[in-house]
């Protein structure tokens, strides 16, 4: 699958409950590290309370090596998930 900026993608996740009802933390273990935040959960593919899901991300810039899409929510970490094109191909869902 070639990707593109602009387009919007699943990006496999885990997720567990939040602090308030509408919405989960969630989880996103890539190759270089772990993008972690909070996001509302009909962000999420299914809404679930707990398990394996995917949050809707939108790729910003991608090119050989790397790729950067941005994710919903509220996160300590950078806003967008860089991760390697290869990996970002394999498991992201149109």
């Amino acid at each position: 699958m070639t990707l593109q900026a602009g387009e919007n993608v699943w990006i496999p996740c885990e997720v567990v409950s939040g602090p308030f009802s509408d919405e989960r933390k969630v989880w996103v273990d890539v190759p270089d590290g772990r993008w972690g935040g909070f996001v509302a959960s009909h962000l999420l593919r299914e809404n679930i309370g707990a398990g394996s899901t995917a949050i809707a991300a939108t790729i910003m810039e991608i090119n050989e090596l790397t790729a950067s899409a941005r994710l919903p929510g509220q996160t300590p970490h950078a806003r967008f998930l860089t991760c390697p094109t290869s990996w970002l191909q394999e498991f992201a869902v149109r």
